[in-house]
């Protein structure tokens, strides 16, 4: 099969022929139609995240496909099924696994991390990961479920469920961001959306924020908030940038006894908090990793039946991966850009 494959950090992936993957028994082999791309594949191919990755390696955790192949002892899906990948690996012994939190399973592998990826024709997984859809909708636009939609979906169902006309702060209308924006709409909260570039705030509107703020146009973006909210600050804080130069300032515009979850991550720089203000303020601040495999199922559902529209604005070809990477990198366009392998 053909495969994008990464042999060295900082250089471009090449394309390959290399061998089809061949299942084993509790496995399936899916050819792959969709792969979405998004800034944690900028850290792996750079080798900011080394600790994970064996090289050569083939990216990419957002996957769409059809089963052609599987193991002797698969039973629940069969070769024609259309499907999702579920990225993570669980042990299925742990504490967590059994809890149904495999997305915090200590022994987890990954698909795209830690096992190979799917900038390919195909891939492998267990068939336990992979999660069948009967939706029309094109395969890249299902393909980037797991990531851009499932990590804020699981985000408002698990850490920070926004009430009617609660007040989200959204930071950064990227891959992320602008599904927040839909899930916060459809949970009746008004929205309030940051972003450096004015193309990801009108797309941020088009999907129901209510007031967005370009950061290079905005001189002081906490006073704005507190402008909008009575003075009171945000209920809900998504930061999806991960940067100590948002999170300083998104911190601030929190409400008391508000929730702030960390959806960006910068896995070099550490972020300071102030022990003080988190005292004076009872802050709480929480992380979000990727998503459980009931909440894909449920967001799977939710692009079924129409209610969250999944947002591609660039679709590209297996071959054109190292352009999609800049595209991503530059941050140079709106929403998600993603692989479609014919």
């Amino acid at each position: 099969m053909k495969a994008m494959v990464l042999r060295e950090y900082n250089n471009s992936l090449a394309m390959e022929e290399v061998a089809d993957p061949c299942p084993l028994e509790d496995e399936v082999v899916v050819k792959v139609h969709g792969a979405g791309m998004c800034y944690t594949d900028i850290k792996i191919v750079t080798g900011e995240l080394h600790r994970f990755i064996r090289l050569p390696h083939i990216p990419g955790h957002e996957i769409a496909g059809e089963i052609v192949e599987t193991g002797k002892n698969v039973k629940n899906v069969k070769p024609g099924q259309k499907g999702i990948v579920y990225s993570i690996i669980g042990c299925g012994g742990c504490l967590y696994c059994r809890s149904g939190k495999e997305n915090l399973c200590i022994n987890t592998r990954r698909i795209g991390f830690e096992e190979n990826g799917g900038f390919a024709e195909y891939v492998k997984l267990p068939a336990y990961n992979f999660c069948p859809f009967n939706s029309s909708m094109p395969f890249e636009k299902m393909a980037i479920l797991p990531d851009a939609v499932g990590t804020p979906y699981h985000a408002f169902k698990k850490i920070a469920n926004p009430d009617l006309a609660q007040s989200v702060l959204i930071v950064g209308a990227g891959g992320l961001g602008i599904h927040a924006v839909q899930l916060a709409k459809q949970k009746g909260a008004y929205v309030i959306v940051c972003d450096i570039k004015d193309d990801s705030l009108e797309l941020a509107k088009k999907y129901g924020a209510d007031k967005c703020f370009n950061l290079k146009k905005e001189s002081d973006i906490v006073s704005a908030v507190y402008d909008i909210t009575a003075g009171f600050g945000a209920d809900i804080v998504l930061e999806g940038v991960g940067k100590e130069t948002t999170f300083s300032w998104s911190l601030r515009c929190l409400k008391k006894g508000g929730t702030l979850v960390v959806m960006g991550y910068d896995s070099v720089n550490k972020v300071p908090v102030s022990f003080l203000d988190m005292h004076n303020n009872e802050w709480k601040i929480a992380g979000t990793k990727i998503t459980t495999k009931q909440d894909l199922l449920e967001v799977i559902e939710l692009v079924d039946k129409g209610i969250i529209d999944p947002v591609v604005t660039r679709v590209i070809k297996l071959g054109e991966i190292n352009d999609g990477l800049d595209l991503v990198r530059k941050h140079e366009i709106p929403g998600r850009v993603c692989v479609k392998i014919d």
